[in-house]
């Protein structure tokens, strides 16, 4: 596990070091924030199931009952990506003065993942069911020393139920249903001066919303609940899969900022009171304190995957290759090794 997390931490370590500062003559209001907030969301709500869906992709559609001899179950490890367009996500960081040093790649940003899994057959009925869990916490040395942090939390789990196992020809048909919960961001610390936002005072004039050396990072979390169906043709060496999935998710993306913020209105710094924190909500900004504020939007609707691939089989140990493709227009991939009876 500890591999797994030096691999993420420096893909991450790729996506966020050596971003440059970025500077504007005029400073941008909190609607173009609002605007880009937005943006920044809509294109992750796509993504955020997609990728909640890596780990227990396992090639057989049905392992088997647990009552057998030798009783059937698996434990293993998956590790992938799922890709994202970077284009929201820079143009909200600009708006703090950084950005991804990664130009509009064609295919996406990964978003990296793992889960350590487990499965276990059914007992009397036909069924079996999984388990899956990745973490990374926060306080990864290796990031905090350039400024960047990386948390990510990825729990699930599922049932499926066999409808054709162990016939006359090597098939297996499986329906099944499965949830999975997301929660994760990154964060970077922009020792860059002041950024500034103006905004409307309705007692007329402008306002201007001062972040000094802000800490931004970018939040996101989903629950997916995911109905799927997958067809493995078992064989002796390999094990070719397909599958699909039909899922409803809710989700929430957006970004926090923590800084010992100012409001100014021109000739000097005001109180931060009720009544510039209303306004400042009216414009998508909440939580705001003296010591920053945040905004995040939520939204659910519906996500559809394809997913497939083989397994090679060693015996008693798996080695799994999975593509998957979200409907969206997006691509995914895990490789994963189990032990499985």
């Amino acid at each position: 596990m500890k591999k797994i997390g030096k691999i993420l931490c420096f893909l991450a370590v790729i996506y966020l070091l050596a971003a440059n500062p970025v500077f504007s003559q005029t400073p941008p209001t909190l609607n173009d924030l609002r605007k880009n907030v937005g943006a920044f969301s809509e294109s992750l709500m796509g993504a955020l199931p997609f990728n909640s869906t890596m780990g227990l992709n396992w090639s057989d559609a049905y392992i088997g009952q647990f009552l057998d001899m030798p009783p059937h179950f698996g434990i293993g490890f998956s590790m992938g990506a799922t890709f994202i367009q970077v284009g929201s996500m820079n143009k909200l960081m600009k708006m703090f003065g950084t950005e991804l040093p990664v130009g509009d790649l064609p295919a996406g940003l990964p978003l990296p993942g793992y889960t350590v899994e487990g499965r276990i057959g059914g007992f009397i009925l036909p069924f079996d069911a999984g388990f899956k869990i990745g973490y990374i916490p926060s306080d990864i040395p290796l990031l905090e020393t350039f400024g960047v942090g990386l948390d990510y939390l990825l729990v699930g789990g599922d049932v499926r139920y066999a409808i054709i196992k162990d016939g006359i020809i090597p098939l297996r048909l499986s329906i099944g249903m499965g949830l999975n919960h997301i929660n994760g961001g990154i964060s970077k610390s922009i020792p860059t001066g002041e950024q500034r936002f103006t905004f409307g005072n309705p007692k007329g004039g402008d306002l201007t919303l001062i972040v000094p050396n802000p800490d931004l990072g970018l939040r996101w979390k989903t629950t997916n609940l995911e109905f799927k169906a997958q067809a493995s043709f078992p064989l002796i060496l390999i094990t070719p899969y397909v599958g699909i999935g039909v899922g409803h998710a809710w989700s929430e993306a957006g970004y926090e900022v923590k800084s010992k913020i100012k409001v100014n209105n021109g000739y000097e710094d005001i109180p931060i009171d009720v009544e510039i924190i209303d306004i400042m909500k009216s414009l998508g900004v909440t939580g705001v304190n003296k010591n920053g504020f945040e905004s995040m939007i939520k939204d659910n609707g519906f996500n559809a995957r394809l997913y497939g691939g083989l397994s090679f089989n060693m015996a008693v140990i798996k080695l799994d290759f999975t593509a998957m493709y979200n409907f969206e227009d997006s691509f995914g991939f895990t490789i994963g090794t189990r032990f499985q009876l």
